[in-house]
Parts: C-alpha cells; sequence; structure tokens
C-alpha cells in the first residue's frame, strides 16, 4: 500500500484524535503551540474529505481495499457504516 497523505505531525495528530485526546491534550503532548494542532487538525480533515471523494471516483478502489491489512478495512468499512 502507499504512504499516507499525511505529513509526520499529521500521523501523530491524527493517532492523538484516534486515541481519544483533544487539540490541547496532543498539543501538550508534543509540546507545541495549541493552534499548531489545530491547524493540524484541518488539514487532516481537509485531506480525509479529499481521499474520501478521490476513491469515490476511482476505477481502482477495490484493488486498493485488497491491500489493506484486516484490522485497517474493518476500520474503514466501520467508519463508513456511522
Amino acid at each position: 500500500m502507499s504512504r499516507s497523505i499525511l505529513s509526520t505531525g499529521e500521523r501523530a495528530v491524527a493517532e492523538g484524535l484516534r486515541d481519544g485526546l483533544d487539540a490541547e491534550e496532543i498539543a501538550r503532548q508534543r509540546d507545541e503551540p495549541v493552534e499548531a494542532v489545530e491547524n493540524s487538525v484541518r488539514r487532516v480533515r481537509e485531506k480525509t474529505d479529499r481521499a474520501l471523494a478521490t476513491l469515490a471516483e476511482s476505477p481502482f478502489l477495490s484493488e486498493a481495499a485488497a491491500d489493506l491489512d484486516d484490522s485497517t478495512r474493518e476500520r474503514l468499512l466501520e467508519a463508513l457504516r456511522e
């Protein structure tokens, strides 16, 4: 599978969000200003929206989904069901 379109910092922020942390908690953990983390959250959301739009249009969706590990595929499917 290809590398994420998220930067290293954005991936760290996304991981914190998945773990249930808010921007202030992530900022404390990363020793960064809250504004910087909030900007990362905004970029992660924008990139997620664009990625989903791309997937919806892509003729390679089934191939890409087949390349996901089972837990990632299940997490994606669960999110899409919500």
